[in-house]
């Protein structure tokens, strides 16, 4: 660390900065608006992309060069891969931003890394969590027990959908623990972490969230072998999170008067791992088998319905007429299907250096490295099971732990190459292109949402116009033409456009061959009825679709 790390611009520089983390990270976990379609997600990624934006700001202001390392050699590979993949990338802008949102996350750890002592971080993120979850567990009893708002898996919390919260659970549970056990002789804090931490856990039994379940418990495991084999004695400390989550099971079944048949129930379901996306994860390899330059970055969702075999016994989960799956539920599958075998292999490498990291820090460290490891082995435990690092509340809180873990530990591939990069080069371009982008698609989301609510066709047409790539807009202007207009012709042109930029999406497909067949465009209509019947030769919908429809008069 420089001198220049102690003087008094830095010191009021970083507590500004931790001000802004514990704020941020108190407004990701319970922000969201009706105005948008994803009223959970959009608002925390508004979040993230701000928070983002002022770290880089300060970086510019108070931080010098910026030196590449081995491993930011491989990410800046990677970013160039992903850059490269927008030539065959379906929809450009989702790419984009996409890579915006990529660079300011790994760029956000290096500016922590380079602004931060690791006694400093250690503050910070157990801080963050502790305030967080008090915050986030009174935000989840208000709207709950006070409003008494109806809640399912889609809004089962203030993060929104019920695994969105296990995402978050895997970091906030481990360092809960964390800052409960280093400042436990002050009561306050000690009261308010383990009353936050009993209500984690009841989310969780309540929840069932077996990724998050597994993850904690198999890390602690993991933890536990390893500090008995240093020390030949058992770490008593160490079982917290299973006693906790024991406890938890008891207490939830004792309030809900539902006995030990809850408690074996729980027991069972983690126990069969039957998570039914074996038929996903095969369907994407024969996608990375057909595409291994990748079908571009962030185009999974677009590209996949093509080899999910609709119709078969060997289906991908949750992809119906009128579903979308967003991700193959595995992040290595995500980047290697997208990105094919040199960008996923990029990746691999980058994913695979933070593990052993942690686990080096695990044999070298002491406890605040032991509970660090804890929480990233249950989020790349559970990343191979759902969207973990594709959420906005777990990417924002797993910067501060990779970071504090990255400071904790011997950087083995630390050896920086002669090239040299001012800040305001490297970050201004950044939050030009993230804030117009972010901006761009807030706008076109609030206005296609409100416009489809009140029927207004205006305004969800100016929606598109904003963001031409807003798929989700020209659906919803295909919908609002063909039902309040009764105009097919202009429809069916925005359900075109829609296509062209999802163009295997099967409800979209169907309904296009529909449309062009009631205004007498058989051959087009043939055209989009075949496509639909690619994806999936069964669909009765499609097969009744008549191309040789009667022409309007």
């Amino acid at each position: 660390m420089s001198s220049a790390l102690f003087d008094s611009s830095y010191l009021s520089n970083s507590v500004a900065l931790k001000t802004l983390v514990i704020i941020f990270s108190c407004v990701i976990s319970v922000a969201y608006y009706e105005g948008f379609y994803y009223q959970y997600n959009h608002p925390k990624w508004m979040a993230f992309d701000v928070f983002c934006t002022l770290v880089f700001i300060y970086a510019i202001r108070s931080c010098n060069a910026v030196k590449l390392n081995l491993i930011g050699v491989t990410i800046s590979m990677l970013v160039l891969y992903m850059l490269v993949s927008l030539a065959w990338a379906p929809n450009t802008f989702e790419s984009l931003l996409f890579i915006c949102r990529f660079l300011a996350y790994t760029l956000s750890i290096h500016i922590i890394v380079s602004s931060f002592s690791k006694e400093k971080l250690f503050g910070i993120l157990t801080d963050s969590v502790l305030y967080t979850s008090i915050f986030f567990s009174a935000a989840t009893i208000y709207e709950r027990y006070w409003l008494d708002i109806p809640y399912s898996s889609q809004n089962f919390s203030p993060i929104g959908f019920v695994n969105y919260l296990g995402h978050v659970l895997n970091i906030w549970i481990p360092i809960l623990v964390l800052s409960i056990y280093s400042k436990r002789k002050s009561f306050p804090h000690l009261l308010c972490g383990l009353i936050s931490l009993a209500f984690l856990m009841h989310l969780l039994v309540e929840s069932n969230i077996r990724g998050t379940i597994l993850g904690l418990l198999l890390g602690e495991i993991v933890v536990i072998c390893t500090i008995l084999l240093k020390t030949k004695k058992i770490p008593i400390k160490y079982f917290s999170i299973s006693v906790a989550f024991l406890c938890a099971i008891v207490s939830f079944n004792a309030i809900d008067e539902l006995g030990l048949s809850k408690l074996e129930r729980q027991f069972k379901s983690i126990q069969s791992l039957d998570t039914g996306r074996e038929d996903l994860f095969l369907n994407t390899l024969d996608m990375i088998k057909d595409n291994p330059h990748g079908v571009g970055v962030n185009s999974f969702e677009l590209i996949h319905q093509k080899y999910a075999k609709a119709g078969t016994e060997n289906s991908s989960p949750y992809i119906t007429e009128l579903s979308i799956l967003k991700t193959p539920y595995n992040i290595l599958l995500k980047f290697y299907s997208e990105l094919g075998f040199i960008g996923g292999s990029l990746f691999l490498v980058i994913f695979g250096f933070i593990f052993v990291q942690a686990f080096v820090n695990l044999l070298k460290g002491d406890y605040v490295d032991a509970w660090i490891f804890m929480a990233v082995f249950s989020l790349y435990f559970h990343s191979m099971f759902s969207s973990v690092f594709l959420t906005p509340a777990s990417l924002f809180f797993s910067i501060f732990l990779f970071s504090l873990m990255l400071l904790r530990g011997n950087n083995y591939f630390s050896r920086t190459v002669s090239l040299e990069i001012k800040p305001v080069l490297l970050y201004l371009p950044i939050i030009i292109i993230l804030g117009y982008l972010s901006t761009l698609k807030t706008i076109s989301g609030n206005l296609s949402t409100t416009g489809y609510r009140l029927g207004e066709t205006d305004r969800v047409k100016h929606a598109l116009e904003v963001n031409p790539y807003d798929y989700f807009a020209a659906l919803r202007l295909f919908e609002l033409y063909l039902i309040m207009e009764r105009n097919e012709e202009k429809a069916l042109k925005s359900l075109e456009h829609a296509i062209e930029l999802y163009p295997y999406n099967l409800y979209m497909l169907i309904r296009a061959a529909e449309v062009a067949a009631q205004i007498g465009l058989n051959d087009k209509a043939e055209a989009y009825k075949a496509r639909a019947l690619e994806i999936n030769p069964h669909n009765n919908q499609a097969l009744s679709v008549n191309t040789g429809g009667k022409v309007r008069e």
